[in-house]
C-alpha cells in the first residue's frame, strides 16, 4: 500500500474539521441552553461547586487516560505492519480499554477518599460533592476517548462527531433540567453529567461494533505482562497529559480557592464561552493526530514540523474572528447569562487570546509526542510553574483579570520554549511568516472595533470583521502565501 498525496491529506483533514466543527455547533446549543440554566436557576455559586468537581475529573482524565487517544493509533499501526504475528485491532483496542479503566478506577477511588475524610464524611453539598460524585467518571470519560479513538483509526469520525456533540450533551441538558423541575437542584448538575456520559459511551460501542464487526473480540484475555509493559511505555507522555491537564485547568482551582465558589462560577462562565476558539483547533485534531504520525514515520520530523505549522495557520486564521467577537461584544454576551457574570469581560478577551496563542505555536507540541515525549513533558512543567507563580501574584491585585493573564503568560513561554526546542534539537524551524498574517489582520481589526465602537457594538463587530477580512484576503495576495495544508502523508490506500 502507498501513502496519498498531499491533496489528499488536505482534503482528509478539512472534511473531518467540517464534520467535527458542525458537531461543535450542534453541541452549542445544548451547551448554551446548559449555561443559561446554570446561570438564572442555579447562580454563580452552585456553578462554581460544579465547574470545580468537572475540572479535577477532567485533570484526572489526563493521568489516567494514559495519553491513548494519541497513542492508540500509533499501537494500531504497528499492530498492522506485523503480518502474520498481527492480532486483531480489537484486541488492541481492548488493552488499551482495560489500562484506562484500571487507571481510573485507582484515581476515582483515591479522591473520594480523600474528599470524604476532608469533609468527615459523605459530601452532601457544594464543591465536595461535586468531586466526590463526579470522581468516578473519570472512568467514563477516558473510556469513550478510547473507544472513539478507535473508530476515528477505523475511519469513522461520525461517532465521535454525533457523540460528543448530540448525545452527550442533550442528554446531560435533559437531565439536568429534570432534576430543577423535580426539587433537587443540588444533585441535578451531577446527574446531568453522568448521564450524558454513560449515553456517549453506550454510543460509542455502537460504533466500535458497527466499525470492527461483532466477533472482533473472540479469544480475548488481558496479559498481565503485556498490559505492564504497554503502561510503562505510557509513562511520559501520560505525565504530560497529566501537567497539560492540570494546567488548564490551574487558574479555575487558584479562583475557587483564594476568592470561593462565586467567583469560580464567574470565571467558569468566560472559560465556557471560550470553548468555541478552543473546538476551532480540537475540530481539526482528530484527523490531524494520526497524520502526524504517519508523516513523522514517512518523511521525518522536519517535513512534520512544517505540514503543521500550515495548520496552524489555517486553524489561526479561523480562531481569530471568533476571539475578535468575544473582545467586541463579549460584556453584553456575559450579561445574557445572569447577574455578575460580566464582570469576567477582561479575563474572557484574555483567555480567548491564550487560546490562540496556543492554538499557533501548540500544535507543535503533537511532535514531542512521537520523537521525545520527555521534552514535551519538561516544558508543560515550566509552562505550568510560569502560569501557577503569575497567578499568584496577581489574583490578590487584579481578580479573575490576573487568573486569565497568567493563563497567557504560561503559554507564551511554552510557545518560546518549544519553538528553540524544535530548532535545536530536532531541526525544526518555522518561520515567523507564517502566524504573521492572521495576527496582523487581528490587530488592524482592533482598531477598526475601537472606531465604530461610538456606534454600538453590532456596528464595531461588522467593521471589525470586514477589515479582517480584507487584511486577510491582501496579505494572501501580496505575499502569495495560502492557507492550504501542506506538506502531510496522507494515510496509506
Amino acid at each position: 500500500m502507498t501513502g496519498g498525496t498531499e491533496p489528499d491529506a488536505h482534503r482528509l483533514v478539512l472534511r473531518g474539521a467540517l464534520a467535527t466543527g458542525a458537531g461543535f455547533v450542534v453541541k452549542m446549543g445544548a451547551r448554551l441552553g446548559f449555561l443559561l440554566m446554570a446561570g438564572w436557576l442555579f447562580g454563580a455559586a452552585a456553578f462554581g461547586a460544579y465547574s470545580l468537581g468537572v475540572a479535577v475529573v477532567e485533570s484526572g482524565v489526563g493521568l489516567a487516560g494514559l495519553s491513548l487517544k494519541k497513542l492508540l493509533f500509533q499501537w494500531l499501526d504497528a499492530n498492522e505492519s506485523k503480518g502474520e504475528e498481527r492480532r486483531p485491532p480489537l484486541h488492541v483496542v481492548a488493552d488499551a480499554a482495560v489500562l484506562v479503566l484500571t487507571a481510573s478506577s485507582v484515581l476515582a477511588l483515591a479522591i473520594m477518599t480523600v474528599t470524604a475524610l476532608v469533609v468527615g464524611g459523605l459530601p452532601r453539598t457544594g464543591a465536595g460533592a461535586a468531586l466526590f460524585w463526579l470522581a468516578p467518571m473519570i472512568a467514563g470519560q477516558t473510556l469513550v476517548d478510547v473507544l472513539l479513538a478507535a473508530s476515528r483509526w477505523r475511519g469513522a469520525i461520525r461517532y465521535e462527531v454525533v457523540g460528543r456533540s448530540i448525545v452527550e450533551p442533550y442528554t446531560q441538558l435533559a437531565v439536568a433540567a429534570a432534576g430543577w423541575a423535580a426539587g433537587v437542584p443540588g444533585w441535578a448538575l451531577i446527574a446531568g453529567y453522568w448521564a450524558g456520559n454513560l449515553t456517549v459511551n453506550a454510543y460509542a460501542l455502537l460504533g466500535i461494533q458497527r466499525s470492527f464487526g461483532g466477533g472482533g473480540l473472540a479469544g480475548y484475555w488481558p496479559e498481565r505482562r503485556r498490559l505492564l509493559r504497554l503502561a510503562r511505555s505510557l509513562a511520559p507522555n501520560t505525565a504530560t497529559d497529566l501537567l497539560a491537564g492540570v494546567y488548564a485547568r490551574l487558574d479555575l482551582y487558584v479562583v475557587g480557592l483564594v476568592l470561593g465558589t462565586r467567583w469560580a462560577g464567574i470565571y467558569s462562565m468566560a472559560q465556557q464561552l471560550c470553548t468555541p476558539v478552543r473546538q476551532i483547533r480540537q475540530s481539526f485534531d482528530g484527523l490531524l493526530v494520526p497524520l502526524v504520525a504517519r508523516t513523522v514515520a514517512v518523511r521525518g520530523s522536519a517535513a512534520a514540523g512544517a505540514a503543521l505549522a500550515s495548520a496552524a495557520r489555517l486553524v489561526l486564521a479561523i480562531q481569530l474572528p471568533v476571539v475578535l467577537a468575544l473582545f467586541t461584544v463579549g460584556a453584553p454576551l456575559l450579561d445574557l447569562f445572569g447577574p455578575g457574570f460580566a464582570a469576567a469581560w477582561a479575563a474572557l478577551v484574555l483567555l480567548a487570546a491564550a487560546e490562540a496563542v496556543q492554538a499557533a505555536f501548540g500544535t507543535a507540541d503533537l511532535l514531542f509526542v512521537y520523537l521525545n515525549p520527555r521534552v514535551g513533558l519538561a516544558q508543560t512543567a515550566v509552562g505550568i510553574a510560569v502560569g501557577a507563580g503569575t497567578a499568584l501574584l496577581l489574583l490578590p491585585v487584579l481578580g479573575i483579570t490576573g487568573a486569565a493573564l497568567a493563563v497567557l503568560a504560561g503559554y507564551l513561554v511554552r510557545a518560546a520554549m518549544r519553538a528553540w526546542t524544535l530548532r535545536r534539537r530536532f531541526a525544526v524551524t518555522v518561520p515567523l511568516a507564517h502566524p504573521a498574517g492572521p495576527f496582523l489582520a487581528a490587530a488592524l481589526s482592533v482598531g477598526a472595533v475601537l472606531l465604530a465602537r461610538p456606534l454600538g457594538d453590532l456596528a464595531a463587530l461588522a467593521a471589525g470583521l470586514s477589515a479582517y477580512a480584507a487584511v486577510m484576503l491582501v496579505w494572501l495576495r501580496v505575499t502569495g502565501e495560502s492557507l492550504k495544508l501542506t506538506g502531510f502523508e496522507a494515510p496509506a490506500r
